[in-house]
């Protein structure tokens, strides 16, 4: 028998513990587990109150559990909310319902236990004290149910009278912590949706970005899941926790978000130059064969027949097949050492405008687009366009993050640094790189590789993409032991449309 001191300290232990979570799931099972520590009782459940329905969330059964070695498995359901079951009417009065024998209840003038359970697995549910959660204006928000309150001798005894006041003080604290812990699962899902919505909105700024980091996000959580069912080999000895699988969640969510500083231009660009830039070279050259006719009707006394001179069509030829020289090179993605050459000789022209005006037949800032070797950013835009890491990094930083979220920036600043330090943008090698980091870096590069939307490229067949993983591995760029499981386990099937749901969206009541 508990002393009143006992019992003190004992309402203390229970409201301390019950704050040292504030995951719902968690919550719900240490209430019912710290409720029948109290009163010693053999089984307890609880029940929400949500929405005008009332809904099983926990069932305890030591004596069973021990009997069947195991607990066995259960999981959340609605049950009828009216009043001919215990949990539904406490539910609804707000009356507590504390019985020496449940089989007594008369459904005819009262709630009534279902004998199903005790039947099925073979139970005897006998004492019984079932109280209301309320939170602070009085509102019930759920029941707790204690069945079989048990002595020193392991008897089924009634539940003391002294201890149903003190069974309402735990239930009202319950209730401030489930309320505490709902309104953070609340602004937690908020959050998160609020990331993905944010991350989805930099994205389809571009078309040709359009899903990218949805899918990255998805093959991420999917590869350090496969981590974490591995049970040998190089990955036998590591496993994510929920924290850790949570930032990556977040950072591979939040690893683009720095293009939103990018210009629009630079992330739209699918040619060296823009279509507008290339007809005014197209129209400079058509200048230069007028120039041609002009100047030989002049020579010739408007003869019209030199409009047929060899030498005159030869060079209209020549700036024809330029034209579509150029036209064919704006679009391409390498650029050869003889087009270039051929670059830059018609870079190296002059035309006379129709103001008399002698200029470069292409000015410098085409040219500088045009002479690009691969790819269609220069120099510049490459280094704006990589420059979205680092505002990556600025905006996650910035972000307040609870304390077990805080390598999320880290992780989503990483994600184009190479394991022998040839990434960017700080050149970091393995050493420094989180092992989510390096997972990010495989699922951006292979949604990258893949990708039918890219501005700058067609998608690369599957196998193609593979090779080219494999080969960052051989250059020491990416971890083999990540593309590998990728690869063997086919990790990349269906992952285009994953929705990279936040996996610990908590339904709260």
């Amino acid at each position: 028998m508990l002393t009143s001191e006992d019992k003190i300290k004992s309402l203390n232990r229970i409201g301390i513990a019950l704050t040292s979570t504030t995951k719902l799931a968690e919550l719900f099972e240490m209430i019912v587990s710290e409720c029948r520590s109290f009163t010693n009782a053999d089984a307890g459940s609880l029940y929400t109150l949500e929405d005008g329905k009332l809904i099983f969330r926990v069932a305890q059964t030591e004596s069973l559990e021990k009997r069947l070695g195991y607990k066995p498995p259960f999981k959340a359901f609605p049950i009828p909310l009216n009043k001919k079951s215990v949990a539904g009417y406490v539910a609804l009065t707000g009356e507590i319902i504390h019985v020496d024998d449940c089989y007594e209840l008369d459904p005819a003038k009262g709630p009534a236990v279902d004998r199903s359970f005790d039947q099925k697995m073979g139970y005897r549910s006998k004492s019984m004290l079932t109280v209301p959660m309320s939170d602070d204006k009085g509102t019930v928000i759920g029941v707790i149910q204690l069945i079989n309150s048990m002595d020193e001798k392991g008897e089924i005894i009634p539940f003391p009278d002294d201890i149903v006041d003190l069974m309402l003080s735990i239930a009202s604290q319950a209730a401030v912590a489930l309320t505490n812990a709902k309104y953070l699962a609340e602004i937690k899902n908020l959050f998160a949706a609020f990331v993905r919505f944010s991350a989805t909105a930099v994205d389809e700024r571009s078309p040709h970005t359009a899903g990218h980091t949805r899918r990255v996000a998805g093959l991420s959580m999917r590869i350090a899941k496969a981590i974490n069912e591995e049970q040998e080999g190089k990955f036998a000895d590591i496993q994510f926790s929920d924290q850790e699988l949570e930032e990556l969640w977040f950072a591979a969510w939040l690893h683009d978000i720095g293009k939103i500083a990018v210009k629009e231009a630079v992330l739209e660009k699918n040619t060296r130059i823009s279509k507008d830039r290339l007809c005014w070279i197209i129209t400079r050259m058509q200048t230069i064969m007028d120039g041609l006719e002009i100047e030989a009707l002049k020579n010739k006394n408007l003869d019209e027949e030199i409009l047929d001179n060899e030498e005159i069509n030869s060079k209209k030829e020549q700036i024809y097949s330029d034209m579509q020289f150029l036209d064919k090179l704006n679009k391409s993605g390498f650029l050869p050492d003889e087009d270039e050459a051929r670059l830059k000789d018609i870079a190296s022209r002059v035309y006379t405008d129709y103001e008399g005006e002698v200029k470069s037949l292409i000015d410098d800032f085409e040219f500088r687009n045009l002479v690009v070797k691969r790819g269609n950013l220069t120099d510049e835009e490459w280094k704006e366009m990589r420059s979205h890491v680092v505002k990556t990094r600025t905006i996650v930083q910035n972000i307040p993050f609870t304390a077990e979220l805080a390598n999320v920036s880290n992780i989503a600043a990483r994600h184009h640094e190479m394991l022998n330090g040839t990434g960017y943008p700080d050149g970091l090698t393995q050493e420094h790189l989180p092992l989510q980091a390096r997972l990010l870096a495989v699922a951006d590069i292979f949604d990258a590789l893949t990708a039918s939307d890219r501005p700058y490229k067609k998608a690369i067949p599957l196998e193609k993409s593979i090779a080219i993983l494999r080969d960052d591995v051989s250059r020491g760029r990416l971890d083999e032991r990540i593309v590998n499981l990728l690869v063997d386990k086919k990790l990349y099937e269906g992952h285009k449309e994953d929705q990279a749901e936040y996996p610990w969206k908590i339904e709260v009541f």
